[in-house]
């Protein structure tokens, strides 16, 4: 009898030493708000439209995770990320339904750098501990279909499965960034893919990221290695290439800014035409943008007025896709943030957005459109 109570209070000590050696953390963003949205085709036949409806993520994405670090000694650390995207407006899962779509990894903390594997946001995203174009987007408004500044790109914004990704120790203010993705994701038709394989949408890229006081500069460059049991093939794979930073003032005055090229990247026209959608595939017989080539670029302004933060940004974009239509992208648009604690925000944000459509033999079109949106963001 004694032995058992010895051997039970021994586990039961091991037990509390367990639990007491690593930090578990709970965590979470609630952002819901209400959104005004006007677009117009400039299409014949095709009406504009004009939307009021509460909306989840304007700013930022609602989510709830756990983390977690276990020291191991001598300068290493392992530690998990399990975040889970969800509508604030409707309670329903985001990320297609996946529990735990938004990021799903392991890291492990060396002296020699932070080798992660799992679900993992992009380098270029503002995702994550490593989504470097937070240092590149004024507004934060990727939520937005009036005036994202997705809008001035062709990046993907969003994360990869199947990932491995290397982060460099800081040296003298300079970050490098590595990251490969053996199969990005599985859908519908393209479940013939096979991971690790051709067959498969693989992705790769490499970031450096600089610091100092008042500077911070990115360069990301990633490539999209398009399956050959995709269900919309192209021969060539594609790429980007963005630079950009931002340098803050003594008075506070912040500049943002970025320039990107690009080339064959796929891109999603529901994402990325935003209030311009509809006359975009109504104009390409709803092929929409396919698969395109050439650059954007942004310039944005950070402020604090009374108390809060004052915003702007305007953008540019110009690209032409594998059918010969060429489009244009003007985008502009301003913003407010004020904090009420250390949790809790709200925000004000209204863009303007209008996409000019070109083609040889067909009449140009110009569909465009505006959103205001305001809501509160609260973390925990």
């Amino acid at each position: 009898m004694r032995k058992t109570l010895v051997a039970v209070a021994a586990a039961l000590a091991f037990g509390s030493l367990s639990a007491h050696a690593g930090d578990v953390q709970m965590y979470g963003v609630i952002d819901v708000g209400f959104s005004y949205v006007h677009s117009d085709a400039d299409q014949p036949g095709v009406d504009s439209v004009d939307k009021f409806t509460m909306e989840n993520a304007s700013e930022f994405g609602s989510r709830w995770g756990i983390r977690g670090t276990e020291d191991l000694g001598n300068g290493y650390k392992v530690g998990f990320v399990l975040e889970s995207g969800f509508k604030s407006d409707d309670g329903t899962l985001d990320q297609g339904g996946r529990l735990f779509g938004r990021e799903a990894h392991i890291d492990l903390y060396s002296p020699y750098g932070t080798l992660s594997a799992g679900v993992l946001p992009v380098f270029g995203s503002v995702l994550g501990a490593n989504g470097l174009f937070r240092a590149i987007d004024p507004l934060f408004a990727n939520y937005t279909v009036g005036f994202s500044s997705g809008f001035a790109s062709a990046s993907k914004w969003t994360r990869v499965n199947n990932a491995v990704s290397y982060v460099t120790p800081t040296f003298a203010g300079v970050t490098g960034y590595a990251m490969y993705s053996f199969q990005t994701d599985v859908v519908g038709s393209d479940s013939k893919q096979v991971e690790g394989k051709s067959s498969a949408d693989r992705y790769a890229s490499l970031a450096l990221r600089y610091q100092n006081a008042s500077l911070e500069g990115i360069l990301v460059a990633d490539t999209t290695l398009y399956g050959s049991e995709r269900q919309n093939k192209h021969s060539d794979d594609g790429f980007t290439i963005t630079v950009g930073g931002n340098y803050k003032f003594d008075s506070g005055l912040k500049f943002v800014t970025f320039y990107q090229y690009f080339q064959d990247q796929e891109l999603n026209t529901a994402q990325r035409g935003g209030v311009a959608a509809d006359g975009i595939n109504s104009f390409t017989n709803n092929q929409g943008y396919g698969f395109v080539d050439g650059w954007g670029a942004s310039f944005g302004v950070h402020y604090p007025v009374a108390g809060g933060t004052l915003k702007g940004q305007i953008s540019y974009r110009d690209m032409d896709n594998q059918n010969d239509v060429d489009f244009t992208r003007w985008t502009v648009a301003a913003g407010y943030d004020y904090s009420l604690s250390k949790r809790t925000a709200v925000y004000a944000m209204a863009g303007y957005s209008q996409e000019k459509l070109e083609k040889t033999g067909v009449e140009s079109a110009t569909p465009y459109g505006y959103q205001i949106v305001f809501g509160t963001v609260h973390r925990f």
